[in-house]
């Protein structure tokens, strides 16, 4: 029975180490969830920063390309209208063919047309793709400003967490000490019961 009473003693010292132990380890993973938070923090803050700074400029880029698009198309009829201005000279220069030198400008106003209608097709070309483009970019200028949205109610959700560490440890450490304290008391009771059957 003097054996039991022993091993029930070194049981409650031990229980009280392993108790005292699972103390500090819960404050240091608390410690380390904490600044694993913290750096998450200012990740998703960094992530944010940058997300606001792409949609802001991907917005500038879609109304450079919506301007961008208006000027070609503006382009393009200025061109048209050049070209018929050349196509009314040359036939003026038909009906005035005595003056000298007459032909060789008619060839160079039909040589000029025939750029300008190169240039103008070309710039038709471009203003279909810029209006291909730009129901594209407009939808990935609506995804990219949702994203700092997002990442804000991330950032709240972390700091929320992080702020919460505080009351998981004080948790953590009263069913430790709750725990202990319940095997400790029992394990003293059967020491007790014990040392009387020995007095006995």
């Amino acid at each position: 029975m003097r054996r039991l009473s022993q091993v029930l003693l070194v049981s409650m010292v031990l229980i009280v180490a392993g108790s005292a132990a699972a103390w500090v380890a819960v404050g240091r993973l608390a410690d380390a969830v904490e600044r694993s938070l913290v750096q998450i923090e200012g990740s998703i803050d960094t992530a944010r920063e940058l997300a606001e700074t792409t949609a802001a400029s991907a917005a500038e880029v879609e109304t450079v390309l919506q301007v961008v698009g208006d000027g070609l198309s503006s382009t393009a009829d200025a061109l048209a209208a050049t070209q018929q201005v050349s196509a009314n000279v040359r036939k003026l220069l038909g009906i005035v063919d005595f003056f000298d030198r007459v032909d060789d400008l008619k060839t160079s106003l039909e040589d000029a047309e025939a750029s300008l209608q190169e240039v103008e097709t070309s710039l038709d070309a471009a203003s279909t793709s810029v209006s291909d483009a730009a129901p594209v970019l407009h939808d990935t200028v609506q995804a990219l400003q949702k994203i700092p949205a997002q990442l804000e109610a991330s950032l709240v959700e972390a700091r929320a967490a992080r702020e919460g560490i505080g009351n998981q440890t004080l948790l953590w450490r009263i069913a430790i000490v709750a725990g202990g304290l319940a095997v400790l008391g029992g394990l003293w009771s059967v020491r007790e019961i014990a040392r009387r059957q020995i007095a006995a």
